[in-house]
């Protein structure tokens, strides 16, 4: 049976190292703190009758940790902002540290000035460091034609201009960007990334993972039954329990003698033939450790052969652990 520990660990530090990383690529858009650009800029309508109304929207990527105000602070006389039916949806955070935001507003024409060359800037909310405080833009191309008919000498020209407003239906909900990824889903796909190639390294043969049984018969030949008691059978009964925590996925290491005797009466896959046997020597390693029992000489050998007979008789054979797999 693989270690489910030794590919958490590796998940854990790759996991950790990935932190590090994002966490530099954040500090750093927030080291430079660089001027946001836009993304795309165009009309609903890009042609419109004089007094009528296009609607601007406009994709920013901009750092983390700047945000835009949706209100042009310079703009064409001919074109005036509606402000109070200006709209910003904020985008997804990408792994690389910055945002795309989105502003939708409607500018009608007072005007038929030709708007080639117009542009508008949006201010930023100010940070208590040196930055930029506007975003500029070129407008796109917007054409304004004066209508049919116009009323000789209108007593309120300004009526004239503005009589038919932008309707509410002109300011749709925009859409979040296409090409916007929200932060999770690239950690999902990074995680399921690391899982895929942990998989496939351990399947190669590349990442080996040295098996329960493997571990507890090389410890088990570094004990010395001419050891003081009560240290050979503390390393012992701890050899024997982290074996079979790993081996058959259960948590022993922490358990008195008689909760691990009962998780081991429980399991399937314990041969009862080797109960009664444990049994005995987890009260012998009980009284040596906390009775100050010495036992005759001969048990401490005898223990130690115990113990890696369990082993041996315990390890899977490769069919069946191609089936515990």
């Amino acid at each position: 049976m693989k270690s489910f520990f030794t590919v958490l660990k590796i998940v854990i530090l790759v996991v950790c190292l990935l932190g590090v990383t994002f966490g530099y690529l954040f500090f750093r858009v927030w080291q430079k703190n660089e001027r946001p650009k836009v993304v795309s800029s165009s009309w609903t309508e890009t042609e419109i009758l004089l007094g009528h109304a296009s609607t601007l929207s406009l994709e920013i990527e901009m750092p983390w940790h700047r945000k835009v105000i949706p209100f042009p602070q310079s703009y064409p006389e001919s074109l005036v902002p509606v402000i109070d039916q200006a709209e910003l949806t904020e985008g997804s955070l990408n792994p690389l540290g910055t945002k795309t935001w989105t502003i939708r507003i409607p500018f009608v024409a007072t005007s038929t000035t030709d708007l080639k060359s117009a542009t508008a800037s949006f201010p930023l909310k100010k940070t208590n460091r040196i930055s930029p405080s506007t975003i500029n833009l070129n407008l796109p191309p917007l054409r304004v034609i004066t209508p049919e008919t116009i009323p000789d000498n209108p007593r309120i020209p300004e009526g004239f201009l503005t009589e038919q407003e932008p309707k509410k239906n002109l300011l749709e909900k925009p859409n979040p960007p296409e090409k916007q990824i929200d932060l999770w889903i690239w950690l999902l796909g990074i995680f399921t990334l690391i899982a895929l190639v942990i998989h496939l390294l351990k399947r190669t043969g590349i990442i080996k993972t040295t098996p329960p049984w493997e571990k507890a018969l090389t410890n088990l030949s570094k004990l010395d039954p001419q050891d003081s008691p009560v240290a050979f059978y503390s390393k012992l009964t701890d050899i024997l329990k982290n074996y079979t925590s790993e081996r058959f996925s259960f948590r022993g290491r922490s358990k008195t003698s008689a909760e691990f005797l009962e998780i081991l009466k429980n399991h399937s896959l314990i041969p009862n033939l080797h109960l009664g046997q444990l049994e005995s020597f987890a009260h012998l390693s009980d009284q040596v450790k906390f009775a100050d029992h010495i036992p005759d000489s001969a048990k401490a050998p005898e223990s130690l052969e115990l113990i890696k007979v369990f082993v041996n008789e315990t390890t899977p054979t490769p069919e069946n652990l191609k089936t515990e797999d």
